[in-house]
């Protein structure tokens, strides 16, 4: 497993144990209303902010880790293609993903090939940009 995801993974999981553990900090309310039929008694309960702000913290790192984890995606179907493509020297480009910007880095065997993988790059789905660093030897 990738490092990034490794860590995005723990981070969620310490965040919801955290957030499960404030569980406790629930504040209730019960308030009690004189009708003429008579009392009535209403409880409410609401999350503490303690509560609230650790929910935050969770759908954040939620986020973080299912953005890590769409890289690595997207990174694994830029080398599938690539190991796919006869022309394309796959062993020779380090792939790289960022937020969807994929980083093409290496020294291929011309110009054709490093065009070639760029628009590969470009063609898999939830690549927002590529960044070809790419080198002709």
């Amino acid at each position: 497993m990738e490092p990034s995801i490794y860590r995005s993974l723990m981070a969620v999981t310490a965040a919801t144990m955290i957030g499960g553990s404030l569980l406790a900090g629930c504040q209730q309310r019960t308030s009690t209303v004189d009708t003429p039929s008579g009392s009535r008694s209403t409880t409410t309960v609401e999350a503490s902010p303690a509560m609230k702000e650790a929910g935050r913290e969770t759908k954040e790192a939620a986020a973080k880790a299912g953005d890590a984890m769409g890289d690595a995606a997207i990174t694994a179907k830029v080398k599938t293609a690539f190991m796919a493509d006869p022309d394309v020297k796959a062993l020779q480009i380090n792939v790289d993903t960022k937020d969807g910007v994929v980083a093409l880095k290496g020294a291929v065997d011309g110009r054709t090939n490093v065009d070639k993988a760029v628009q590969i790059a470009r063609g898999i789905d939830g690549v927002k940009s590529v960044d070809n660093q790419l080198t002709v030897r």
